[in-house]
């Protein structure tokens, strides 16, 4: 069953790149979006009136073009796809005067031909994989390799999640080969071995890129995070309401570490998502308020309105209402409303009345 072509709305949503080279064939075979728009302009010109309207068969004579319904305006179905001018992937086309010469210029350009080449190409079979058998077998050795690597870097990452479940800390002080302590990871990933024969020869006879190292440890960690972030503005984006929560100490080091979470509603749930640990540039008002704005702005992206509240310490630079870090987030953000953190007021609470002696 053919599937059915994706509006442009949809098409904007994407990561095209990303796609297998399955799902990029059934977009390019669904075709382009073409519901029913109506861009009409009026104009005049030696004192007379007229009215330009779009005519469907234009879709006749550039077979490139797509219309979105969101926007009521045109676009170019390859350059939505692989990418090219703004206009015409990103904002839209309505100045219908000017459609000839406009779409006459647009698929002149380089980066049009090229990414209507790529569209036209794109599920076509190379022949170098029809003539040359060993081409052929040369790519299925090497479709093996990357399937068996993604096997075991599957495994890497599961031992990572492992520590992340029980908030255990990676490495150790010593993870050479013959350590008594090598650290946490490292001792599952030699058990694992000892489990899984395909992961203990991959350690053995792969010198180069066993996986294993802390540099690789650090950019698969920052993958998820990445994952985990994009889940994070995926679900913000449907929510109503979304508060922050932060906080901050010094760390053995002397460094600042401020952890910002936020919380908002998920369905009818509300959940309480870890964003991030980050180093702000000094303890000032100024320096922990720029700090959680960097992250919101990344966070919100466009929707301010839906941060209706701002949780911190009873600390004054954190509750100052002139100048606190929750006055210069409430200015950016006028829905914020400050609460002083319930688990700060209890400890205060709890510090004043041990405080006291009975008889004093």
């Amino acid at each position: 069953m053919a599937q059915e072509a994706k509006t442009v709305s949809a098409l904007k949503e994407l990561n095209f790149s990303q796609f297998t080279l399955q799902e990029k064939v059934a977009i390019k075979q669904a075709g382009r979006s073409l519901p029913e728009i109506k861009i009409v302009q009026e104009g005049v010109c030696h004192n007379k009136k007229y009215i330009h309207s779009f005519n469907c068969d234009w879709y006749q004579k550039k077979t490139w073009l797509c219309r979105c319904e969101v926007k009521n305006a045109l676009f170019c179905f390859p350059c939505l796809l692989f990418g090219g001018d703004s206009v015409w992937s990103k904002d839209g086309f309505t100045c219908i005067k000017n459609l000839k010469e406009k779409t006459e210029k647009h698929e002149n350009t380089k980066k049009h031909i090229y990414n209507a080449i790529s569209l036209s190409v794109l599920g076509s079979v190379n022949i170098k994989e029809r003539v040359s058998e060993s081409y052929r077998l040369s790519v299925n050795a090497h479709n093996k390799k990357v399937t068996k690597n993604r096997e075991i870097l599957s495994k890497i990452i599961d031992c990572i999640k492992i520590c992340r479940h029980f908030e255990l800390p990676l490495r150790g002080h010593d993870e050479t080969d013959d350590s008594a302590n090598p650290g946490v990871f490292r001792g599952l990933i030699n058990h694992a071995s000892q489990l899984d024969p395909d992961l203990r020869t991959h350690l053995e006879s792969n010198p180069v890129f066993k996986s294993v190292s802390k540099t690789i440890q650090k950019e698969i960690l920052d993958c998820l995070l990445q994952i985990h972030h994009d889940q994070i503005r995926k679900e913000i984006k449907e929510a109503p309401f979304v508060a922050v929560m932060a906080d901050d100490t010094i760390d053995v080091s002397e460094y600042t570490q401020m952890v910002i979470v936020l919380r908002y509603l998920l369905g009818e749930e509300v959940v309480e998502r870890f964003w991030g640990f980050f180093t702000p540039e000094n303890q000032t008002a100024d320096g922990l308020s720029k700090c959680i704005l960097d992250q919101l702005n990344t966070v919100l992206k466009g929707n301010a309105e839906k941060l209706i509240a701002q949780t911190f310490d009873g600390a004054s630079v954190m509750k100052g209402k002139k100048g606190g870090v929750q006055a210069k987030i409430k200015s950016v953000y006028n829905n914020a409303h400050f609460i002083h953190c319930y688990a700060h007021q209890l400890n205060t609470i709890m510090q004043n009345a041990a405080s006291v002696t009975r008889g004093s």
